[in-house]
């Protein structure tokens, strides 16, 4: 009777713990490695000096190799100069940094605002190159100023947007010298 019992009862929780595989699997497979965190505001300084405020509705830092975290529904970064002030302001739908080498990819609707030399670049992806320190673009973009806007395939800008230069450029604009010689 005993043996029965316990025949029984193993019998119930073999029964009761069932787990459906692929469901385990799947989990497994999509929150291995990953952390998780909501309405995000990171603060990046050098000497103690605020230089970007990045923020986000949600982040994902995937620890596994290569480590890298992704930002699925948008971010903002606000650049700041040495005075405190705002120097720029970067917005895109998604964002992805690689851990290894510091290297951040940007796309869908990237907007790029200088309030320092009143520029706006619009384009598909942008991506920013540690090494070189370099905003970088092999696409259709679009840079607007107070008085033109250009239009381009492939761009190369750095941080502050004080030097930039288009790969294969179209539109129409007024070179520097002209405006300054109106006088």
């Amino acid at each position: 009777m005993k043996r029965l019992l316990a025949y029984g009862a193993f019998a119930c929780i073999a029964i009761g713990c069932e787990n459906d595989i692929s469901a385990v699997a799947a989990f497994d497979t999509r929150k291995l490695g990953v952390e998780q965190a909501y309405n995000v505001e990171t603060i990046v300084s050098q000497s103690a000096v605020v230089k970007g405020v990045l923020t986000s509705p949600y982040m994902e830092r995937y620890v596994t190799h290569p480590p890298h975290t992704d930002f699925p529904k948008g971010l903002q970064v606000i650049f700041y100069d040495d005075s405190s002030r705002k120097e720029s302001i970067l917005t895109a739908n998604f964002g992805r940094m690689d851990e290894g080498n510091n290297d951040i990819f940007l796309r869908d609707s990237v907007v790029f605002i200088s309030l320092t030399s009143a520029q706006r670049l619009d384009c598909k992806d942008l991506r920013w190159d540690s090494k070189t320190s370099l905003f970088i673009t092999d696409r259709f973009c679009r840079l607007s100023t107070l008085t033109d806007t250009i239009y381009g395939q492939g761009f190369r800008a750095n941080q502050d947007f004080s030097w930039s230069e288009f790969v294969h450029i179209y539109g129409s604009f007024v070179p520097q010298d002209s405006i300054l010689s109106l006088d």
